[in-house]
Protein backbone atom coordinates (compact mmCIF):
# COMPACT_ATOMS: atom_id res chain seq x y z
CA UNK A 1 0.00 0.00 0.00
CA UNK A 2 1.09 3.58 -0.97
CA UNK A 3 0.48 5.70 1.38
CA UNK A 4 0.86 9.97 1.14
CA UNK A 5 0.82 11.02 4.75
CA UNK A 6 2.19 8.57 7.93
CA UNK A 7 0.87 9.63 11.03
CA UNK A 8 3.16 6.95 13.23
CA UNK A 9 3.76 9.28 16.22
CA UNK A 10 1.93 11.57 18.38
CA UNK A 11 -0.05 14.37 17.25
CA UNK A 12 1.36 18.29 18.24
CA UNK A 13 3.87 20.53 18.07
CA UNK A 14 6.72 17.68 19.01
CA UNK A 15 5.08 15.07 16.60
CA UNK A 16 3.07 15.42 13.58
CA UNK A 17 1.67 18.96 13.81
CA UNK A 18 -1.30 20.52 11.85
CA UNK A 19 1.51 22.96 9.74
CA UNK A 20 3.20 19.35 9.13
CA UNK A 21 -0.12 17.70 7.72
CA UNK A 22 -1.17 21.23 5.68
CA UNK A 23 2.10 21.06 4.09
CA UNK A 24 1.63 17.51 2.74
CA UNK A 25 -1.79 18.12 1.50
CA UNK A 26 -0.83 21.05 -0.44
CA UNK A 27 1.00 18.85 -2.85
CA UNK A 28 -1.99 16.19 -3.50
CA UNK A 29 -4.40 19.55 -4.63
CA UNK A 30 -7.51 17.61 -6.21
CA UNK A 31 -6.03 14.39 -5.99
CA UNK A 32 -7.23 11.30 -3.70
CA UNK A 33 -5.00 11.05 -0.52
CA UNK A 34 -4.54 7.65 1.37
CA UNK A 35 -3.12 8.49 5.14
CA UNK A 36 -2.24 5.00 7.33
CA UNK A 37 -2.60 5.80 11.42
CA UNK A 38 -1.31 4.36 14.74
CA UNK A 39 -0.81 6.91 17.37
CA UNK A 40 -1.65 7.33 20.78
CA UNK A 41 -2.65 10.76 20.15
CA UNK A 42 -1.74 14.09 21.61
CA UNK A 43 -2.63 17.43 21.56
CA UNK A 44 -6.45 18.03 20.48
CA UNK A 45 -6.37 21.29 19.32
CA UNK A 46 -3.64 19.89 16.10
CA UNK A 47 -5.72 16.88 16.14
CA UNK A 48 -9.08 19.12 15.28
CA UNK A 49 -7.11 21.45 12.63
CA UNK A 50 -6.24 18.22 10.80
CA UNK A 51 -9.28 16.49 11.05
CA UNK A 52 -10.55 19.71 8.91
CA UNK A 53 -8.34 19.60 6.32
CA UNK A 54 -9.09 16.29 5.47
CA UNK A 55 -12.76 17.47 5.29
CA UNK A 56 -11.72 20.55 3.11
CA UNK A 57 -9.44 18.01 0.94
CA UNK A 58 -12.66 15.83 0.58
CA UNK A 59 -11.37 12.33 -0.74
CA UNK A 60 -8.86 11.12 1.97
CA UNK A 61 -9.28 7.28 2.90
CA UNK A 62 -7.76 6.60 6.63
CA UNK A 63 -6.09 3.77 7.55
CA UNK A 64 -6.00 2.74 11.11
CA UNK A 65 -3.43 0.25 12.23
CA UNK A 66 -1.84 -0.89 15.77
CA UNK A 67 -3.02 1.33 18.51
CA UNK A 68 -5.25 4.32 17.43
CA UNK A 69 -6.54 6.57 20.17
CA UNK A 70 -7.29 10.10 21.88
CA UNK A 71 -6.50 12.96 19.05
CA UNK A 72 -5.62 10.06 16.35
CA UNK A 73 -9.50 8.87 16.08
CA UNK A 74 -10.36 12.72 16.10
CA UNK A 75 -8.44 13.49 12.62
CA UNK A 76 -9.66 10.18 11.47
CA UNK A 77 -13.13 11.60 11.71
CA UNK A 78 -12.05 14.07 8.71
CA UNK A 79 -11.53 11.11 6.33
CA UNK A 80 -14.27 10.15 3.68
CA UNK A 81 -13.81 6.49 4.67
CA UNK A 82 -12.20 4.67 7.48
CA UNK A 83 -10.81 1.62 7.17
CA UNK A 84 -9.13 -0.25 10.69
CA UNK A 85 -6.90 -3.48 10.84
CA UNK A 86 -8.58 -5.96 12.29
CA UNK A 87 -5.55 -6.51 14.40
CA UNK A 88 -5.70 -2.58 15.64
CA UNK A 89 -7.38 -1.04 19.12
CA UNK A 90 -9.21 1.85 18.71
CA UNK A 91 -10.12 4.22 21.52
CA UNK A 92 -12.14 7.39 22.63
CA UNK A 93 -12.19 9.43 25.91
CA UNK A 94 -13.15 12.55 28.03
CA UNK A 95 -10.51 15.19 27.45
CA UNK A 96 -7.92 16.08 29.54
CA UNK A 97 -5.59 19.30 30.87
CA UNK A 98 -2.22 19.19 32.84
CA UNK A 99 -3.36 20.66 36.28
CA UNK A 100 0.00 22.03 38.46
CA UNK A 101 -1.64 22.16 41.90
CA UNK A 102 1.21 21.13 44.25
CA UNK A 103 2.60 22.90 47.29
CA UNK A 104 1.45 24.38 50.58
CA UNK A 105 -2.02 26.50 50.35
CA UNK A 106 -3.67 28.69 53.06
CA UNK A 107 -7.72 28.86 53.23
CA UNK A 108 -8.02 31.93 50.94
CA UNK A 109 -5.33 30.18 48.39
CA UNK A 110 -7.36 26.57 48.10
CA UNK A 111 -10.69 28.59 47.78
CA UNK A 112 -8.86 30.42 44.45
CA UNK A 113 -7.35 27.04 43.40
CA UNK A 114 -11.13 25.30 43.84
CA UNK A 115 -12.30 27.95 41.51
CA UNK A 116 -9.90 27.80 38.89
CA UNK A 117 -10.65 24.24 38.58
CA UNK A 118 -14.20 24.58 38.54
CA UNK A 119 -13.90 26.79 35.62
CA UNK A 120 -11.53 24.61 34.35
CA UNK A 121 -13.51 21.73 34.47
CA UNK A 122 -16.87 23.68 32.75
CA UNK A 123 -14.49 24.36 29.83
CA UNK A 124 -13.54 20.66 29.62
CA UNK A 125 -17.35 19.84 29.95
CA UNK A 126 -17.87 21.93 26.66
CA UNK A 127 -15.28 20.53 24.62
CA UNK A 128 -16.66 16.89 26.00
CA UNK A 129 -19.50 18.20 24.22
CA UNK A 130 -18.33 19.23 21.11
CA UNK A 131 -15.97 15.90 21.06
CA UNK A 132 -19.73 14.04 21.52
CA UNK A 133 -21.05 15.60 18.70
CA UNK A 134 -18.80 14.98 16.82
CA UNK A 135 -18.33 11.40 17.12
CA UNK A 136 -21.80 11.00 17.15
CA UNK A 137 -22.56 12.82 13.46
CA UNK A 138 -20.06 10.26 12.09
CA UNK A 139 -21.31 7.37 14.23
CA UNK A 140 -25.12 8.27 13.77
CA UNK A 141 -25.77 7.83 17.46
CA UNK A 142 -27.09 9.89 20.44
CA UNK A 143 -24.90 12.67 21.81
CA UNK A 144 -25.83 11.01 25.01
CA UNK A 145 -24.82 8.03 23.99
CA UNK A 146 -21.50 8.59 22.72
CA UNK A 147 -20.96 10.99 25.94
CA UNK A 148 -21.12 7.76 27.92
CA UNK A 149 -18.31 5.66 25.83
CA UNK A 150 -16.10 9.06 26.61
CA UNK A 151 -16.82 8.82 29.81
CA UNK A 152 -16.56 4.52 29.97
CA UNK A 153 -12.89 5.46 27.97
CA UNK A 154 -12.14 1.89 27.43
CA UNK A 155 -10.42 0.14 24.15
CA UNK A 156 -12.19 -1.47 21.31
CA UNK A 157 -11.85 -3.88 18.51
CA UNK A 158 -11.88 -3.40 14.90
CA UNK A 159 -15.18 -4.82 15.21
CA UNK A 160 -17.03 -3.18 18.53
CA UNK A 161 -15.42 -0.01 16.62
CA UNK A 162 -17.30 -0.92 12.88
CA UNK A 163 -20.66 -1.88 15.42
CA UNK A 164 -20.58 1.60 16.86
CA UNK A 165 -19.96 3.38 13.55
CA UNK A 166 -16.38 5.14 14.05
CA UNK A 167 -14.97 2.88 11.03
CA UNK A 168 -16.40 1.96 7.36
CA UNK A 169 -15.04 -1.19 7.05
CA UNK A 170 -12.27 -4.54 8.51
CA UNK A 171 -9.49 -5.12 7.03
CA UNK A 172 -5.93 -6.82 6.87
CA UNK A 173 -2.77 -4.45 5.62
CA UNK A 174 -0.25 -5.76 4.00
CA UNK A 175 2.55 -7.11 6.51
CA UNK A 176 0.34 -6.04 9.42
CA UNK A 177 0.93 -7.83 12.44
CA UNK A 178 -0.49 -8.69 15.70
CA UNK A 179 -0.69 -6.49 18.76
CA UNK A 180 1.81 -6.85 21.07
CA UNK A 181 1.51 -5.11 24.53
CA UNK A 182 5.35 -5.37 26.03
CA UNK A 183 6.19 -3.08 29.22
CA UNK A 184 8.01 -0.48 27.36
CA UNK A 185 4.22 0.04 25.29
CA UNK A 186 1.94 -0.06 28.89
CA UNK A 187 4.44 2.88 30.26
CA UNK A 188 3.75 4.91 27.25
CA UNK A 189 0.13 4.67 27.04
CA UNK A 190 0.58 5.70 30.94
CA UNK A 191 2.96 8.13 30.91
CA UNK A 192 0.11 10.20 28.07
CA UNK A 193 -2.67 9.68 30.53
CA UNK A 194 -4.15 6.47 28.42
CA UNK A 195 -5.47 3.65 30.02
CA UNK A 196 -4.64 0.27 29.60
CA UNK A 197 -7.18 -1.72 31.87
CA UNK A 198 -8.33 -4.55 30.19
CA UNK A 199 -6.41 -3.98 27.19
CA UNK A 200 -4.46 -6.94 27.74
CA UNK A 201 -7.13 -9.60 27.89
CA UNK A 202 -8.65 -7.94 24.74
CA UNK A 203 -5.50 -8.90 22.90
CA UNK A 204 -5.10 -12.30 23.83
CA UNK A 205 -9.17 -13.06 23.32
CA UNK A 206 -10.21 -10.53 20.67
CA UNK A 207 -13.62 -12.75 20.40
CA UNK A 208 -14.11 -11.85 23.74
CA UNK A 209 -16.57 -9.14 22.87
CA UNK A 210 -18.85 -10.03 19.78
CA UNK A 211 -19.63 -7.73 16.75
CA UNK A 212 -22.54 -6.80 14.86
CA UNK A 213 -21.47 -9.58 12.28
CA UNK A 214 -21.01 -12.83 14.69
CA UNK A 215 -24.63 -11.26 16.51
CA UNK A 216 -26.37 -11.98 13.03
CA UNK A 217 -24.32 -15.25 11.77
CA UNK A 218 -26.00 -16.65 15.47
CA UNK A 219 -29.51 -15.30 14.56
CA UNK A 220 -29.29 -16.84 11.53
CA UNK A 221 -27.22 -20.52 12.43
CA UNK A 222 -27.65 -20.55 16.07
CA UNK A 223 -25.05 -22.62 17.89
CA UNK A 224 -25.87 -26.53 17.71
CA UNK A 225 -27.07 -28.05 21.22
CA UNK A 226 -25.57 -31.33 22.50
CA UNK A 227 -28.48 -33.49 22.24
CA UNK A 228 -28.50 -37.21 23.33
CA UNK A 229 -30.89 -38.42 20.99
CA UNK A 230 -30.11 -37.95 17.38
CA UNK A 231 -33.94 -37.70 16.25
CA UNK A 232 -34.45 -34.70 19.06
CA UNK A 233 -31.38 -32.90 17.39
CA UNK A 234 -32.64 -32.87 14.37
CA UNK A 235 -36.03 -32.08 15.03
CA UNK A 236 -34.69 -28.60 16.86
CA UNK A 237 -32.31 -28.07 13.37
CA UNK A 238 -35.51 -28.25 11.82
CA UNK A 239 -37.08 -25.76 13.72
CA UNK A 240 -34.96 -23.20 13.17
CA UNK A 241 -34.31 -23.92 9.49
CA UNK A 242 -38.17 -23.29 9.16
CA UNK A 243 -37.41 -19.55 10.28
CA UNK A 244 -35.00 -18.99 8.04
CA UNK A 245 -37.47 -20.07 5.34
CA UNK A 246 -39.85 -17.92 7.45
CA UNK A 247 -37.52 -14.74 6.91
CA UNK A 248 -36.18 -15.33 3.38
CA UNK A 249 -38.89 -16.90 1.81
CA UNK A 250 -36.84 -19.85 0.50
CA UNK A 251 -37.05 -23.65 1.05
CA UNK A 252 -35.06 -24.18 4.49
CA UNK A 253 -35.15 -28.03 3.82
CA UNK A 254 -31.43 -28.04 4.41
CA UNK A 255 -29.29 -31.65 4.21
CA UNK A 256 -27.72 -32.61 7.17
CA UNK A 257 -24.75 -34.86 7.34
CA UNK A 258 -24.23 -37.43 10.00
CA UNK A 259 -21.80 -35.25 12.26
CA UNK A 260 -24.50 -32.47 12.09
CA UNK A 261 -23.20 -30.31 9.13
CA UNK A 262 -25.60 -28.53 7.29
CA UNK A 263 -24.94 -28.05 3.48
CA UNK A 264 -26.80 -24.88 2.03
CA UNK A 265 -27.58 -24.51 -2.05
CA UNK A 266 -26.14 -21.01 -3.54
CA UNK A 267 -29.40 -19.84 -3.68
CA UNK A 268 -30.62 -20.11 -0.17
CA UNK A 269 -27.22 -18.63 0.83
CA UNK A 270 -27.77 -15.34 -1.06
CA UNK A 271 -31.75 -14.99 -0.02
CA UNK A 272 -30.29 -14.97 3.80
CA UNK A 273 -27.41 -12.33 2.90
CA UNK A 274 -30.23 -9.86 0.95
CA UNK A 275 -32.57 -10.83 3.40
CA UNK A 276 -29.66 -9.21 6.24
CA UNK A 277 -29.07 -6.39 3.93
CA UNK A 278 -32.74 -5.75 3.86
CA UNK A 279 -32.94 -5.91 7.38
CA UNK A 280 -29.70 -3.31 7.66
CA UNK A 281 -31.25 -0.83 5.02
CA UNK A 282 -34.92 -0.94 7.20
CA UNK A 283 -32.96 -0.02 10.58
CA UNK A 284 -30.79 2.60 8.79
CA UNK A 285 -33.86 4.17 7.70
CA UNK A 286 -35.39 3.91 10.84
CA UNK A 287 -32.36 5.78 12.59
CA UNK A 288 -32.38 8.58 10.26
CA UNK A 289 -36.39 9.05 10.81
CA UNK A 290 -35.64 8.75 14.51
CA UNK A 291 -32.66 11.75 14.10
CA UNK A 292 -35.21 13.57 12.06
CA UNK A 293 -37.83 13.88 14.33
CA UNK A 294 -35.30 14.31 17.37
CA UNK A 295 -34.22 17.32 15.62
CA UNK A 296 -38.16 18.38 14.80
CA UNK A 297 -38.64 18.60 18.99
CA UNK A 298 -35.03 19.91 19.73
CA UNK A 299 -36.21 22.61 17.31
CA UNK A 300 -39.19 23.27 19.01
CA UNK A 301 -37.92 23.53 22.30
CA UNK A 302 -35.48 26.15 20.83
CA UNK A 303 -38.27 28.10 19.44
CA UNK A 304 -39.20 31.50 21.45
CA UNK A 305 -42.71 31.46 22.94
CA UNK A 306 -45.15 34.03 24.96
CA UNK A 307 -44.37 33.99 28.60
CA UNK A 308 -47.17 33.21 30.39
CA UNK A 309 -46.02 33.15 34.10
CA UNK A 310 -47.79 36.12 34.88
CA UNK A 311 -51.36 34.32 34.40
CA UNK A 312 -52.60 32.94 37.82
CA UNK A 313 -55.66 30.94 38.63
CA UNK A 314 -57.33 31.67 41.74
CA UNK A 315 -59.63 29.50 42.02
CA UNK A 316 -62.94 32.07 41.28
CA UNK A 317 -65.24 31.49 38.33
CA UNK A 318 -65.21 33.84 35.36
CA UNK A 319 -68.20 36.58 35.11
CA UNK A 320 -69.96 35.78 38.79
CA UNK A 321 -69.77 39.37 39.80
CA UNK A 322 -72.18 41.45 40.81
CA UNK A 323 -73.13 44.70 39.95
CA UNK A 324 -72.68 45.82 43.51
CA UNK A 325 -69.82 43.82 43.87
CA UNK A 326 -68.08 45.15 40.68
CA UNK A 327 -68.56 48.77 41.18
CA UNK A 328 -67.39 48.40 45.16
CA UNK A 329 -64.07 46.99 43.36
CA UNK A 330 -63.16 50.45 41.59
CA UNK A 331 -65.02 52.64 43.79
CA UNK A 332 -61.54 53.97 45.26
CA UNK A 333 -60.42 54.93 41.79
CA UNK A 334 -63.87 57.28 40.89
Amino acid sequence: MNYQLIIDYTIGSWGYSKQYVRNVLSGYKGKHVDVKISSPGGELDHGLDIRQQFLDHGDVTVYLSGFVASAATVIAMGASRVVMSKYAMFLVHKCSNFIDAWGAYNADEMQQLINELTENKRENDKIDVVLANMYAAKCKKKVSEILDLLKAGRWMTAEEALEYGFIDEISEFDGESKLNMTPDLKRRFNAIGLTTDGLEDVMVNKAARKGLLSKIVEAVFPPKEDKTDENQSKEMAKKEFKNIGTATKQDANFEISEDGNVTIPENSMQAIDSHIASQASQIADRDAKITELENKIKDLEEAPADDTTDVKDDGSEAGSFTASQLFNSIKSAL
